[in-house]
């Protein structure tokens, strides 16, 4: 088990400051142990926190844009019979 300092784990988040850890984070589910007035933060559990972060966020964006079914492609009938017809009707003979 490997603790973490507040600074560590600010470095870690590239927060600047300690508010956001220890009360945004902490709301959001972030686990510590204080002692005196030193933060302590467990790796297992800012490892945790982020990936279900991760989750939670890449949820939301499927939320947003959701993947949609490619459309398929309409057939147009073609009748070459007619077609062949019509161009040798309408053909500009000089």
């Amino acid at each position: 088990m490997q603790w973490l300092t507040l600074e560590e784990v600010k470095q870690r988040f590239k927060v600047k400051d300690n508010r956001t850890i220890t009360v945004k984070f902490a709301k959001q589910g972030l686990k510590f142990i204080k002692i005196g007035k030193q933060y302590r933060f467990d790796l297992k559990d800012i490892e945790e926190f982020e990936q279900r972060l991760k989750n939670e966020q890449q949820e939301k964006i499927i939320q947003i844009y959701p993947i949609k079914k490619k459309n398929k492609c309409k057939t147009i009938n073609v009748d070459y019979e007619k077609r062949k017809i019509n161009l040798t009707q309408n053909r500009v003979v000089i």
